[in-house]
């Protein structure tokens, strides 16, 4: 029963998928000779409205338009890192040890108000938010060398009694379909799968699962990338918009559309970053490039990421942070300098 003991042995054996569909069209491939140094768009005469969590030490509410609105007591901080993710309408944070490994699982807690302390959720190596917008996910330490996958609530309740796991795997997101996984999390011969979290089943299983929403799943490929109907496993070849590595995959919050992230660290073999966002609309496997794309950038890797809001912009923190609405010919750009450190990713409130 190997598909079942996929969180306890890392199993990688996986039933050969059907043949694939016909392949989808995309937008002619698009090499700019020169790229523009930094995101454009126009300061939006009202603002933008988006108020944002991000990971700094400690954790700083931010307006889009005003600057740093609270730092919210009661975070650690020193040489401690924090990352951020959205669950729901909410943000859960995580701190870590900056720079260096660590031999104990890191602190997690929930966001509870600007003026407030955070809500401890305790010790995991890993969290992701479930389907239903308020809970998580955690792999938690279970004894010496031992660890489970256990559902939490943002209230802190633990919702079942989890079960066997390998410290080594890492939640990513939970879906209606089940929940993603990164068996081996770290190893040069990790995998992906998607499971029934309740009984450790696979549902599916592939070397790299980009992304999950709705009834559709994305994998990675040498050249082209894969859609797959969930409902009736059915596989559909998807050609890259632009040539480029593994891109960085961030569904809307209805999943009907996909922001995908073609960057690249280190353009045309140079030191130069630049983002390159599409949108992949899953139904109708087509892509649409977003506006002002690429771009030169010093933000893949610190002050930067993207996420969406609940009116269905989306939201880059490039300098400042931005809001674009699909269709919308430029992006309208937050009036405030993002903080400069070493934070990176961010959570869009509510």
């Amino acid at each position: 029963m190997c598909a079942a003991l996929v969180l306890l042995s890392g199993c990688t054996g996986e039933t050969p998928p059907p043949p694939p569909g016909p392949s989808a069209t995309s937008a002619p491939p698009t090499t700019p000779s020169a790229l523009p140094e930094g995101l454009t768009g126009v300061p939006a005469t009202g603002g933008i409205g988006i108020t944002a969590v991000l990971p700094t030490t400690g954790p700083t509410l931010f307006d889009a338009d005003r600057g740093p609105v609270a730092t919210p007591p009661g975070y650690p901080g020193g040489d401690l890192g924090i990352s951020v993710v959205r669950v729901g309408k909410s943000a859960v944070l995580t701190a870590y040890p900056a720079g260096t490994g660590s031999d104990d699982p890191f602190e997690v807690f929930v966001y509870t108000g600007p003026a407030s302390p955070p809500r401890s959720l305790g010790r995991a190596w890993s969290v992701a938010p479930a389907v239903d917008g308020g809970s998580v996910w955690v792999i938690r330490p279970d004894a010496p060398d031992a660890c489970r996958l256990q559902h939490v609530s943002l209230s802190g309740d633990e919702l079942g009694h989890g079960q066997s796991a390998s410290c080594h795997t890492q939640v990513r997101a939970g879906t209606s379909h089940g929940l993603l996984i990164t068996i081996n999390s770290g190893a040069a011969e990790s995998t992906d799968a998607l499971i029934d979290p309740e009984s450790g089943r696979t549902v599916q299983q592939a070397p790299r699962i980009l992304g999950v929403a709705g009834d559709r799943m994305l994998l990675d490929g040498l050249t082209e990338l894969t859609l797959v109907d969930l409902r009736d496993n059915r596989h559909q070849q998807l050609s890259r918009p632009v040539i480029a590595r593994t891109p960085t995959v961030v569904p809307s919050r209805d999943g009907s559309v996909w922001a995908v992230d073609f960057a690249n660290p280190a353009y045309r073999g140079t030191s130069t970053q630049t983002r390159d966002l599409w949108l992949l609309r899953p139904d109708a496997l087509s892509w649409e490039h977003v506006a002002a794309m690429p771009f030169i950038t010093e933000h893949l890797k610190r002050g930067g990421g993207f996420d969406w809001s609940d009116a269905g912009d989306l939201v880059l923190a490039d300098g400042v942070l931005a809001a674009w609405h699909p269709g919308e010919p430029r992006w309208r750009l937050g009036k405030a300098a993002l903080p400069a450190s070493v934070w990176s990713g961010f959570a869009v409130l509510p």
